[in-house]
């Protein structure tokens, strides 16, 4: 159930596209739309050799600007949707006190806009979206900011297509789980996907399993998952496919099957660990076409 959905901004527009996820969302589900911008000071200036002087005038006059801002947002918010609309303003650092925010609030759902950035500028730079996914304790929805966002009718619900990667462990399915959440109280697809690596398909098939090891893997897992998820509003398809490249795997699948959302399983890495091995989760959030929600491990 989805009762409280937060949406960081930070004054831009392009943070402000997270909100044209979060109208309908907010709508199906009866939700209430939290809009938060949170203040951080303003770095110090250095002059010559001498130490760093805060510039309190200018860092108050900064706050102000962005409380303004936060205010008049929610406002014409407003004026796009039948949900309720709140305007938080914070102080300090952005990502602990978002996710402070988002427990306080008891919001179940975050939805961010992200730059998409990779590579060395991520990897210095960082972003709020990266810090959302490895450190808040509720779902994350991120929306690539730089890619123009999908026109939907009035009353139409966010998303009816889902894709979500399974691996047979029990995080990846809570994804499911999350995924199926948002699509609920619609009629709706979800595409459940398995890939199965080269070598395990070849060891697969030295074992001599009667219908090979893709329809192995649909009657003994993907089936009895399936079968947990379907409804009456609910269709649930399978895809078994063979690679040793996931990510792309994942979005070929997610264009074939016309999904709007993938869900996924976040992994959990960070700093060099994660900047050197990079993970499926993380690739995608990059590179992905559309909104993907990153799932954190419960508990």
């Amino acid at each position: 159930m989805i009762t409280t959905i937060l949406v960081p901004v930070d004054g831009s527009k392009l943070s402000e596209r997270a909100l044209a996820l979060a109208i309908p969302l907010a709508e199906q589900h009866g939700a209430r739309i939290v809009t938060i911008l949170v203040h951080e000071p303003i770095l110090p200036l250095v002059s010559g050799g001498g130490a760093p002087v805060r510039d309190a005038a200018l860092d108050e006059r900064h706050r102000a600007e962005q409380e303004t801002s936060v205010l008049k947002l929610a406002q014409r918010t407003r004026k796009l949707t039948s949900a309720p609309v709140e305007a938080k303003f914070a102080y300090g650092r952005i990502v602990p006190t978002l996710v402070e925010q988002a427990k306080s609030l008891n919001a179940e759902l975050i939805v961010a806009s992200t730059h998409g950035r990779g590579g060395i500028q991520r990897f210095w730079l960082g972003s709020v979206a990266d810090g959302l996914v490895r450190h808040a304790l509720v779902p994350v929805l991120l929306v690539r900011g730089n890619r123009p966002t999908a026109k939907r009718v009035a009353g139409a619900p966010a998303f009816t297509r889902a894709l979500v990667p399974l691996d047979g462990s029990a995080r990846a399915e809570e994804a499911a789980d999350a995924a199926v959440t948002l699509l609920r109280g619609v009629a709706a697809k979800l595409t459940l996907l398995h890939v199965v690596h080269p070598m395990t398909a070849v060891a697969a098939a030295a074992s001599e399993l009667p219908d090979g090891p893709e329809q192995e893997v649909v009657t003994n897992y993907l089936e009895p998952v399936a079968r947990r998820f379907a409804s009456a509003q609910l269709e649930v398809r399978l895809d078994v496919r063979v690679d040793a490249n996931v990510a792309r795997v994942v979005l070929e699948a997610a264009e074939a099957h016309d999904a709007e959302l993938i869900a996924i399983a976040g992994q959990g890495m960070s700093g060099v660990q994660r900047f050197i091995v990079g993970s499926v989760a993380d690739k995608l959030i990059r590179t992905s076409p559309v909104p993907v929600l990153v799932v954190p491990p419960r508990g």
